[in-house]
Protein backbone atom coordinates (compact mmCIF):
# COMPACT_ATOMS: atom_id res chain seq x y z
CA UNK A 1 0.00 0.00 0.00
CA UNK A 2 2.96 2.17 0.92
CA UNK A 3 5.03 2.99 -1.87
CA UNK A 4 8.65 5.10 -1.38
CA UNK A 5 10.42 6.65 -4.07
CA UNK A 6 13.25 9.64 -4.67
CA UNK A 7 12.38 12.48 -6.84
CA UNK A 8 13.81 15.70 -8.19
CA UNK A 9 13.51 18.84 -6.95
CA UNK A 10 14.16 22.15 -9.03
CA UNK A 11 17.72 22.60 -7.87
CA UNK A 12 19.11 19.21 -8.37
CA UNK A 13 18.52 17.74 -4.99
CA UNK A 14 16.58 14.31 -4.62
CA UNK A 15 13.46 14.59 -1.93
CA UNK A 16 12.33 11.12 -0.79
CA UNK A 17 8.61 10.93 -0.02
CA UNK A 18 6.04 7.95 0.58
CA UNK A 19 3.22 7.56 -1.78
CA UNK A 20 -0.16 5.40 -0.12
CA UNK A 21 -2.85 5.22 -3.11
CA UNK A 22 -5.95 4.05 -1.59
CA UNK A 23 -8.45 4.22 -4.77
CA UNK A 24 -8.11 5.83 -8.06
CA UNK A 25 -9.92 9.34 -7.17
CA UNK A 26 -8.15 12.15 -8.36
CA UNK A 27 -7.67 13.84 -4.87
CA UNK A 28 -4.95 13.49 -2.68
CA UNK A 29 -3.99 15.13 0.85
CA UNK A 30 -0.51 15.93 1.22
CA UNK A 31 1.20 16.09 4.79
CA UNK A 32 4.23 18.96 5.68
CA UNK A 33 6.07 17.47 8.52
CA UNK A 34 7.64 19.94 11.35
CA UNK A 35 11.19 22.14 11.16
CA UNK A 36 13.90 19.73 11.00
CA UNK A 37 11.68 16.79 11.33
CA UNK A 38 10.77 13.96 8.90
CA UNK A 39 8.17 12.07 7.22
CA UNK A 40 8.65 9.59 10.08
CA UNK A 41 7.88 11.59 12.44
CA UNK A 42 5.03 10.49 14.93
CA UNK A 43 2.46 12.61 13.82
CA UNK A 44 3.12 12.33 9.72
CA UNK A 45 3.04 9.02 10.16
CA UNK A 46 -0.37 8.95 12.55
CA UNK A 47 -2.05 11.11 10.08
CA UNK A 48 -1.04 9.22 7.42
CA UNK A 49 -2.16 5.90 8.76
CA UNK A 50 -5.40 7.49 9.65
CA UNK A 51 -6.07 8.56 6.37
CA UNK A 52 -5.28 5.40 4.82
CA UNK A 53 -7.40 3.32 6.71
CA UNK A 54 -10.44 5.83 6.04
CA UNK A 55 -9.89 5.62 1.82
CA UNK A 56 -7.84 8.60 1.68
CA UNK A 57 -5.21 8.67 -0.78
CA UNK A 58 -2.28 10.27 0.82
CA UNK A 59 1.68 11.01 0.40
CA UNK A 60 4.40 12.12 3.16
CA UNK A 61 8.01 13.68 2.06
CA UNK A 62 10.92 15.17 3.77
CA UNK A 63 11.49 18.68 2.64
CA UNK A 64 15.30 19.34 2.20
CA UNK A 65 18.19 18.00 4.13
CA UNK A 66 15.62 16.38 6.47
CA UNK A 67 15.40 12.51 6.65
CA UNK A 68 16.26 10.66 4.14
CA UNK A 69 16.09 13.64 1.13
CA UNK A 70 19.08 15.24 -0.05
CA UNK A 71 20.72 18.44 1.09
CA UNK A 72 23.20 20.16 3.89
CA UNK A 73 22.00 22.20 6.33
CA UNK A 74 22.00 25.62 4.97
CA UNK A 75 19.82 24.50 1.74
CA UNK A 76 17.17 24.46 4.30
CA UNK A 77 15.05 28.03 4.51
CA UNK A 78 11.12 28.77 3.93
CA UNK A 79 12.16 29.57 0.25
CA UNK A 80 13.39 25.72 -0.40
CA UNK A 81 10.67 24.15 1.36
CA UNK A 82 8.08 26.37 -0.52
CA UNK A 83 9.74 25.24 -3.81
CA UNK A 84 9.73 21.37 -1.95
CA UNK A 85 6.18 21.27 -1.89
CA UNK A 86 5.72 22.83 -5.50
CA UNK A 87 8.00 20.50 -7.01
CA UNK A 88 5.62 17.69 -4.69
CA UNK A 89 2.56 18.75 -6.46
CA UNK A 90 3.68 19.16 -9.99
CA UNK A 91 5.22 15.65 -9.77
CA UNK A 92 2.07 14.27 -8.17
CA UNK A 93 -0.19 15.93 -10.99
CA UNK A 94 2.56 14.40 -13.88
CA UNK A 95 3.67 11.05 -12.81
CA UNK A 96 -0.05 10.32 -10.92
CA UNK A 97 -2.22 12.19 -12.48
CA UNK A 98 -3.62 13.59 -9.17
CA UNK A 99 -5.04 16.96 -9.90
CA UNK A 100 -6.93 18.00 -6.14
CA UNK A 101 -4.99 18.71 -3.14
CA UNK A 102 -5.88 19.08 0.46
CA UNK A 103 -2.66 20.59 2.77
CA UNK A 104 -1.95 18.80 6.10
CA UNK A 105 0.43 20.63 7.20
CA UNK A 106 2.40 20.34 11.05
CA UNK A 107 4.22 23.39 12.68
CA UNK A 108 6.48 24.69 10.13
CA UNK A 109 5.24 22.02 7.44
CA UNK A 110 1.57 24.68 8.47
CA UNK A 111 3.67 27.40 7.53
CA UNK A 112 4.88 26.30 3.91
CA UNK A 113 1.43 25.09 3.40
CA UNK A 114 0.06 28.63 4.09
CA UNK A 115 2.04 29.67 1.26
CA UNK A 116 1.22 27.95 -1.44
CA UNK A 117 -0.97 29.29 -4.61
CA UNK A 118 -4.12 27.56 -4.05
CA UNK A 119 -5.42 28.27 -7.39
CA UNK A 120 -2.62 27.27 -9.23
CA UNK A 121 -2.46 23.93 -7.44
CA UNK A 122 -6.17 23.50 -7.25
CA UNK A 123 -6.05 23.04 -3.53
CA UNK A 124 -9.63 22.24 -1.74
CA UNK A 125 -8.35 22.48 1.93
CA UNK A 126 -6.18 23.45 4.28
CA UNK A 127 -5.32 22.35 7.67
CA UNK A 128 -3.27 23.08 10.07
CA UNK A 129 -1.60 21.31 13.11
CA UNK A 130 -0.32 23.59 15.43
CA UNK A 131 0.87 25.95 12.95
CA UNK A 132 4.19 28.10 13.13
CA UNK A 133 2.66 31.14 10.91
CA UNK A 134 4.94 33.87 12.49
CA UNK A 135 8.49 33.29 13.68
CA UNK A 136 8.25 36.00 15.74
CA UNK A 137 5.10 34.97 17.64
CA UNK A 138 7.47 31.61 18.31
CA UNK A 139 9.55 31.29 21.35
CA UNK A 140 11.93 29.60 18.95
CA UNK A 141 14.04 32.57 18.47
CA UNK A 142 14.02 33.89 21.80
CA UNK A 143 13.18 36.72 20.48
CA UNK A 144 16.15 37.33 18.06
CA UNK A 145 18.60 35.42 20.21
CA UNK A 146 19.35 32.64 17.78
CA UNK A 147 19.73 34.42 14.80
CA UNK A 148 22.35 36.44 16.47
CA UNK A 149 23.92 33.11 17.49
CA UNK A 150 23.82 32.08 14.43
CA UNK A 151 24.97 35.51 12.61
CA UNK A 152 28.26 35.23 14.99
CA UNK A 153 29.13 31.78 14.06
CA UNK A 154 27.46 31.14 10.88
CA UNK A 155 24.78 28.84 12.11
CA UNK A 156 22.53 28.04 15.34
CA UNK A 157 22.42 24.38 16.72
CA UNK A 158 19.38 23.27 17.65
CA UNK A 159 20.55 20.10 19.05
CA UNK A 160 23.09 17.38 18.24
CA UNK A 161 23.36 16.93 14.18
CA UNK A 162 20.53 19.84 13.54
CA UNK A 163 21.82 23.12 12.69
CA UNK A 164 20.06 26.36 11.12
CA UNK A 165 22.10 29.10 9.26
CA UNK A 166 22.06 32.49 8.80
CA UNK A 167 20.03 32.40 5.84
CA UNK A 168 17.81 30.75 7.09
CA UNK A 169 16.67 33.26 9.63
CA UNK A 170 16.98 36.48 7.14
CA UNK A 171 14.63 33.96 4.62
CA UNK A 172 12.08 33.15 7.26
CA UNK A 173 11.17 36.43 7.77
CA UNK A 174 10.56 37.66 4.14
CA UNK A 175 7.14 35.37 4.15
CA UNK A 176 4.04 36.09 6.40
CA UNK A 177 1.97 32.85 6.18
CA UNK A 178 -0.88 34.37 8.36
CA UNK A 179 -1.48 37.64 5.63
CA UNK A 180 -1.96 34.88 2.80
CA UNK A 181 -3.98 32.76 4.90
CA UNK A 182 -6.55 35.80 5.20
CA UNK A 183 -6.97 36.20 1.67
CA UNK A 184 -7.84 33.13 0.18
CA UNK A 185 -11.51 31.50 0.63
CA UNK A 186 -10.56 27.62 1.06
CA UNK A 187 -11.40 25.94 4.27
CA UNK A 188 -9.33 26.33 6.69
CA UNK A 189 -8.89 23.81 9.75
CA UNK A 190 -6.63 24.97 12.59
CA UNK A 191 -6.04 21.89 15.58
CA UNK A 192 -3.47 23.57 18.52
CA UNK A 193 -2.94 22.27 21.87
CA UNK A 194 -3.43 24.98 25.09
CA UNK A 195 -0.32 23.66 26.79
CA UNK A 196 1.62 24.18 23.34
CA UNK A 197 5.08 25.81 24.43
CA UNK A 198 6.55 26.17 21.41
CA UNK A 199 4.05 27.86 19.10
CA UNK A 200 0.92 29.90 21.54
CA UNK A 201 -2.29 28.70 20.82
CA UNK A 202 -3.44 32.15 20.78
CA UNK A 203 -1.74 32.49 17.12
CA UNK A 204 -4.49 29.94 15.79
CA UNK A 205 -6.88 32.17 17.82
CA UNK A 206 -6.20 35.65 16.03
CA UNK A 207 -5.17 34.04 12.57
CA UNK A 208 -8.01 31.83 12.59
CA UNK A 209 -10.70 34.82 12.96
CA UNK A 210 -9.10 37.07 10.36
CA UNK A 211 -9.91 34.36 7.83
CA UNK A 212 -12.62 34.60 5.71
CA UNK A 213 -13.39 30.43 5.70
CA UNK A 214 -12.00 28.86 8.83
CA UNK A 215 -12.83 26.44 11.94
CA UNK A 216 -10.77 26.02 15.19
CA UNK A 217 -10.56 23.44 17.83
CA UNK A 218 -8.70 24.26 20.76
CA UNK A 219 -7.40 20.86 22.38
CA UNK A 220 -7.19 21.29 25.91
CA UNK A 221 -3.79 20.37 27.05
CA UNK A 222 -2.30 19.80 24.06
CA UNK A 223 1.13 19.80 23.78
CA UNK A 224 3.22 20.75 20.11
CA UNK A 225 3.16 17.35 18.75
CA UNK A 226 -0.34 15.99 20.38
CA UNK A 227 1.89 13.30 22.22
CA UNK A 228 -1.09 12.43 24.59
CA UNK A 229 -2.91 9.22 22.58
CA UNK A 230 -6.28 11.36 23.55
CA UNK A 231 -4.89 14.37 22.22
CA UNK A 232 -3.68 12.91 19.64
CA UNK A 233 -7.32 10.64 18.62
CA UNK A 234 -9.36 14.07 18.87
CA UNK A 235 -6.91 16.15 16.48
CA UNK A 236 -7.41 12.93 13.88
CA UNK A 237 -10.73 12.44 14.30
CA UNK A 238 -11.87 16.68 13.68
CA UNK A 239 -9.14 16.43 10.77
CA UNK A 240 -11.11 13.21 9.04
CA UNK A 241 -14.51 14.85 10.10
CA UNK A 242 -13.22 18.06 8.44
CA UNK A 243 -11.90 16.69 4.98
CA UNK A 244 -15.04 13.92 4.76
CA UNK A 245 -17.21 17.40 4.65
Amino acid sequence: MENKFFYDTYNGLKLCGILSKINDSDEIAVICHPRTSSKDSNAVKTISSELSRNNINNFRFDFVSCGESDGEYDEYSVSHMIKNLEDTLDMLIKKYSFNSFILVGCSMGGRIVSLIDENKYNIKKIVLWYPALNLRKSIFNLPGKRERLAKKQGYYQIEKGVKLSYEYFKDERRYRADKHLYSIDIPLLFIHGTSDKFVPYTSSVKVSKKCKNAKLLLINGGDHGFHDDKCMKEAINKTLEFIKE
